[in-house]
């Protein structure tokens, strides 16, 4: 049994190096000041961009998730996607993000920014939508005749904080630009509510539909139905 028991071990330790292995790891680009930099990484490397001042990151490789932050002045360059096709750009000011010709990020997420400007090529086919809470002259800049887009600019006051707003791509490479509420804990925007309440109140009625089908009411007798199985 001693041999049974090693072998079992042999085999559970190895799921927990491979586990171990497969975990994401992260690496930063921190503190750069009036420099140009290329990172290169792996694909398992989540990439942080972090108070970099008047400099310029242009990210060489594909990795897990980028996020730039606390940056000012700072051009950030994707040449290449990540993983999770996200994008974050937290408490930045004045900054540019720009997505190389091919390179797909499905969700950009801004919060707490100043004067940020997303170049992109083709917004239809290199981007879902767009989240920013808290943001002031948030830009998109489609390269084509469209030219640059504002998001929008929003005064600086504590009554914009709670709100957030997602913007989706059209195929008309322009956007839609909707208020983002909470329903039961989860980010929705009116649209999507909307959507749901009616798919909700369709199967209420298909549901009442059937109850109408399934029960008589006798003139003379009290109410009957038939079997649940009939249902």
């Amino acid at each position: 049994s001693s041999g049974i028991n090693a072998e079992y071990g042999q085999h559970y330790f190895k799921r927990i190096n491979l586990r171990v292995m497969a975990m994401p790891t992260r690496a930063t680009v921190k503190q750069r000041n009036g420099e140009e930099f290329e990172w290169t990484g792996t694909l398992r490397e989540s990439l942080y961009i972090l108070e970099c001042n008047n400099s310029g990151v242009t990210v060489g490789s594909k990795c897990s998730k980028v996020s730039v932050e606390n940056c000012r002045d700072t051009k950030v360059t994707l040449n290449y996607g990540n993983i999770t096709s996200y994008l974050e750009i937290i408490n930045c000011h004045n900054c540019e993000v720009t997505l190389a010709d091919g390179v797909t990020i499905a969700t950009v997420t801004v919060d707490g920014a100043r004067g940020v400007t997303l170049r992109v090529s083709n917004c239809q086919e290199q981007l879902e939508k767009i989240w920013w809470h808290n943001v002031s002259k948030l830009y998109v800049d489609r390269g084509d005749e469209l030219g640059l887009f504002l998001l929008d600019k929003i005064p600086d006051n504590n009554e914009i904080t709670k709100f957030q707003h997602v913007c989706k791509v059209k195929p008309d490479n322009t956007f839609s630009k909707e208020p983002v509420m909470r329903e039961n804990g989860y980010p929705i925007t009116e649209e999507e509510k909307m959507a749901a309440d009616a798919k909700m109140e369709e199967y209420d009625r298909r549901m009442l539909e059937m109850v109408k089908q399934n029960v008589t009411i006798g003139p003379n007798s009290s109410l009957k139905a038939r079997p649940y199985s009939a249902l």
